[in-house]
């Protein structure tokens, strides 16, 4: 869990590096809909959102899938984030650590920093598509992680 959690740290950031000057949210588009064989798929950009409709978006279970950046990619396996308005909790390998969900409004336009794991290291979250979260970190590696709904 503390090896992960360093990384995921670092990876914060490297992202946050990466974010001044440049925004992942330059779109305001609220929301598109983006039809499928079966359903639509509802995709919300967060940056444009004001904290309490944020916060309400991202709460719940969610499995932490990926990270990437453009030179490389980390899988996790069995890693959850489950989201509390102001709290959090990081399960990993069945065990649980909680922890403050520090909010703040971004320098740029980005939206909301999230300080998910430390107050030096936050992250943004991007945008929700379907089942979907994508959060881009503040670290040297400005990873952009995939979390799934559970």
């Amino acid at each position: 869990m503390n090896n992960v959690k360093k990384s995921l740290i670092a990876i914060l950031a490297i992202a946050g590096l990466c974010l001044i000057g440049t925004s992942s949210c330059k779109s305001k588009s609220d929301r598109k809909e983006i039809k499928t064989t079966s359903q639509a798929i509802v995709r919300t950009s967060l940056c444009d959102k004001e904290l309490t409709e944020v916060k309400e978006l991202v709460n719940g279970k969610w499995e932490l899938v990926s990270g990437e950046n453009p030179r490389e990619t980390c899988e996790f396996e069995n890693t959850f984030i489950t989201f509390d308005g102001d709290k959090y909790i990081w399960t990993e390998e069945g065990k649980d650590e909680p922890g403050d969900l520090n909010w703040r409004k971004a320098d740029t336009d980005a939206g909301y920093l999230m300080d998910v794991f430390y107050a030096t290291n936050p992250s943004y979250p991007l945008a929700i598509s379907g089942d979907t979260l994508f959060i881009q970190d503040c670290t040297e590696t400005a990873y952009k992680y995939t979390l799934v709904r559970r």
